[in-house]
This record gives C-alpha cells, structure tokens and sequence, in this order.
C-alpha cells in the first residue's frame, strides 16, 4: 500500500482521526506479521544473490528479520500507534537492530505487491489447515458408514418417507459432498500459489530482480505475469470465499438433518450429553445447541462472500485501499470454517443411533411399497392399474396399522389376483434394499464398493497434501518459521 512517510516520532503519536484509521488498519494486518517478514527475507535474499545489494548487508537483515520473528513469537509489541501499517512497524524495527541499511529492504518492491504477497502466503497456510480438516471430517463419516452399514433407515423426499435405505448410504452422501468441497478447493490452490512481489507499485522496477527466485524461495508454483494485475488482484478471495460459503452450506444441511432426527417425534439419534445444554427453565430437557450453530453460523461466510464481491466491484485495476478492507472478512471466512469443521468432526461420532427405531419407521411409512408396485409390473399389470393398488394396499395398512409383511396372502389377493406367496420374498424392507444393484445404489453390496472408492480416494488425497505441505513448510532453514498441525 502507498502512504506519505509518517513523521511522527515514539513520543509525538497523536491521535488524529487519520492515525486512528491507520492504526485499526495495522492491527488488523499484525496478523499478517509473519508472513511479512518471511517475505521480507525472501526478497532479501534475492537482492543478494543477484548483487542489487551486497550479500553481507543482506546477510544482516537476514538475521535482523529472523529476531524480529523471534520477539514477535515471545508475545513482544510490534506496532505502535505511530506505525502507518506492518510494514514500516518492521522496517523501524529492523532500523534499531542493523541500523540504516535496513531501508535495503524498500528496493525494488512497494507496500502494494508485498501486502498481496502477504495475504496469499497467510491464505495458503491455513488452506493447507482447511485441507487436512476436511480430510478428517471425510474421514470420520467413512467411519461412520463402516460402523452403520446394516441399519435401515427411510429414505425422504419432499420431507416424506419414499424408499428405505442403508444409514451407511446416508453417511457417505455427506462425505461426498465433502469430497467436492475437497476438489473445489484443490482447483482454487493454483490460482492462489501465485506470487505479486516483484510488481512493485504497479509497473514494475527497473533494479535486475529475480521473481522467480524469490517464488522459489516462498514455495510459489508461479508468477503472477503482468505487475499492474499482481498489484489489483484479489479474485482469489472471492474464490475461496465461494468455496467456504458451499462447505458451510453442506455443514448446515447436514446438521438440519441431524436436528430432525434428534427430535421426539423423529426419535433416529440421540446426543450424548456433553453435544448438549440443558435447559433453563425445564428440569431434563437436553437442547441440541452445537448442531443448531452448525446450522446457522455459516451465514457468516455466506455475508463475507456478498461483502467481498461488493469491495470489489467496480474498482479500476491498480491498487486502491479498498483492496484492504477485505482482511477482517477473510481471517472471520478462515476462523469461522475451521471452526465449524473441527466441531463436526467432535460431535458427529458422539451420536448415539437407535437402529431399532429407523427400521421400524422404514417399515411403518411403507418406504417399501414401492417394490409391490415392481411386482405387479412384473405379473403383466398396467402401470396404471398397478398404482391404484399400491395406493389403495398402502391406505389399508395405515389403517389397520400393519405392515406390508404382515398381510396375509388372502388380503393380498383382495386388490390383486396377480399376488401369489412369492410376495413376501419382495415387499420386506430389507429385500426392497437388496434389490438396489445400479452403481451408486443403496443395496450393502453398493454401498461397501462406494465404502471402498471413498476409502481410496482419500488416501490418496491424504498423501498428495503431505506432499504439498512438506514443500510449503520445509522451504529451508532460512525462511522455514512453523509448521501448521
């Protein structure tokens, strides 16, 4: 970002309503600190390597840069309310430790391509946090398929009982969605490991720099090519916004689910205490409050996503103090998300289910009367005639309160002659299961091969993101900081 120098010195720091704006504006980028530095170093180094600067001098702020990143993991104050933003806090930092070849650091880059720098370096960590958590999550819901894979369940549409299906079914249709979350993001990553530094103001520098160098050193696949949109772009936060905004919208769909199941009248699931609160004012009332968060607090993402493109919009390529506004927004998206996805992962092998209760309902909402249709098909009935007496043997059993197994064959054949005993080896709702065998079906044979396609696929997932990650965070012993858990 470009600001006019300012003057003020520690003991003249006065608050203007100027300095205000700036200093809120630094706090917010003080989590950005070290990513600055790491830059800073990178772009050091460079400057060195390719005799812009002498590799002694680079070689003390180096090791000047690398204390600053010491004091800063100490808990030691950075900036002050005479700081315009990160940046000079470091270089005046910088300043007390090597003296004046500390403005070094200013050569042949701007606080415009270093602060797009900074913000995709922050992203990149914490999408590669995003990627193992989700991995996690898909994780815990195979689990959870393998655990549940011989409980029926009705199946709904329309919120009503259609046909049964496996609980396993269920679980992996959650961790499918997951899964494209995965890839979405995996197709974001590319476009974010691009690196702006280099681009200077906006049209460059006419020092020899080696951007590519520096890419090498900070773990970017790529240069972004052209300074004035290096400087500009921030695209990639409404894409990982878009993102966040899908996976949130998954998580608030499964849990709404959960909710209805948790209910007396559902009666499926039940929480374990410690995944509810009890009630104020209702002695023995459990209330399923994190599942309820679950459902609603991804609309914080869903408004960050409106209030970037609305940041966005309309600016004139080149670098506006717009382009900041929307930090505050992405570190809530990138908390809120991991938030979510960590409380997922907690709460969802906590849930008791009653397997009992899900058969029983599959068979009391008839979800397998669909098959006696199936049947009288088979038996050269019109499909016309063959719905009037399903229709009309689905009215007779909620009447009389029975199931479709449990009619004797005389009732059977009252609306049909076409019924004969073999019936009964069609119209139970473990058989109206079994006979699912398309690919991607619910019958258990499907589901343990769509158990064993998931199983593998994240595995290899898992091991391409060790992979990823071991790049980013083993950069050398000259930049490397941390390593994200």
């Amino acid at each position: 970002m470009v600001r006019e120098t300012n003057n003020l010195k520690p003991n003249q720091s006065e608050n203007k309503p100027d300095d205000l704006s700036c200093w809120y504006s630094s706090l917010i980028e003080q989590v950005l600190a070290e990513f600055d530095i790491l830059s800073n170093i990178a772009h050091v180094k460079m400057l060195g390597e390719v005799n812009i600067i002498d590799k002694k001098d680079a070689d003390r702020l180096v090791e000047g840069l690398k204390t600053i990143k010491v004091e800063l993991s100490s808990g030691t104050k950075l900036i002050e309310s005479y700081d315009t933003d990160i940046h000079e806090a470091i270089e005046r930092r910088l300043k007390e430790l090597v003296g004046d070849i500390a403005s070094s650091i200013r050569i042949a880059k701007s606080h415009n391509d270093q602060i797009a720098t900074d913000i995709r370096l922050w992203l990149r960590e914490n999408v590669l946090v995003i990627f193992a958590k989700l991995n996690k999550l898909r994780q815990v819901l195979i689990e959870l398929a393998k655990r549940d894979l011989n409980i029926l369940m009705p199946g709904y549409t329309h919120m009503q009982p259609a046909q049964p299906i496996l609980l396993s079914h269920w679980w992996l249709a959650n961790e499918a969605r997951y899964r494209r979350d995965y890839g979405r993001l995996k197709d974001f990553y590319p476009r974010l490991n691009m690196l702006p530094l280099g681009a200077c103001v906006l049209a460059g520098t006419n020092e020899p720099i080696d951007r590519t160098l520096v890419a090498k050193y900070l773990g970017f696949d790529e240069l972004i090519e052209n300074s004035l949109d290096a400087v500009s772009d921030r695209d990639f936060l409404i894409e990982f916004a878009a993102f966040a905004t899908l996976c949130g919208l998954h998580l608030s769909q499964m849990s709404s689910e959960l909710l209805l199941w948790a209910t007396r009248e559902y009666g499926f699931i039940k929480l374990k205490s410690a995944f509810t609160t009890a009630s104020q004012h209702l002695p023995g009332k459990r209330n399923p409050e994190l599942l309820e968060i679950l459902r609603a607090r991804p609309s914080v993402i869903y408004g960050h996503l409106l209030e970037f493109v609305a940041q966005l919009k309309a600016l004139p390529i080149g670098y506006s103090q717009d382009l900041q506004e929307c930090l505050k927004g992405l570190f809530d998206v990138t908390a809120t998300l991991n938030s979510l996805i960590e409380l997922s992962c907690d709460l969802l092998p906590g849930i008791e289910i009653d397997a009992n209760r899900m058969r029983e309902r599959a068979c009391a909402d008839l979800t397998n009367v669909g098959n006696a249709f199936s049947y009288l098909i088979s038996k050269g009935i019109s499909e016309e005639q063959a719905s009037k007496t399903v229709e009309s043997i689905g009215n007779y059993c909620q009447t009389r309160n029975k199931y479709l197994s449990d009619l004797e064959l005389n009732e059977w054949q009252q609306f049909s002659p076409a019924f004969e005993t073999d019936v009964y080896e069609h119209v139970t709702v473990e058989e109206s299961v079994g006979a699912i065998c398309s690919f991607g079906g619910s019958s258990i044979d499907q589901v343990e091969l769509a158990l064993n396609r998931a199983n593998e696929i994240l595995a290899n997932d898992a091991e391409e993101l060790s992979k990823r990650a071991n790049d980013i965070f083993n950069l050398g012993q000259d930049i490397k900081f941390t390593k994200t858990k």
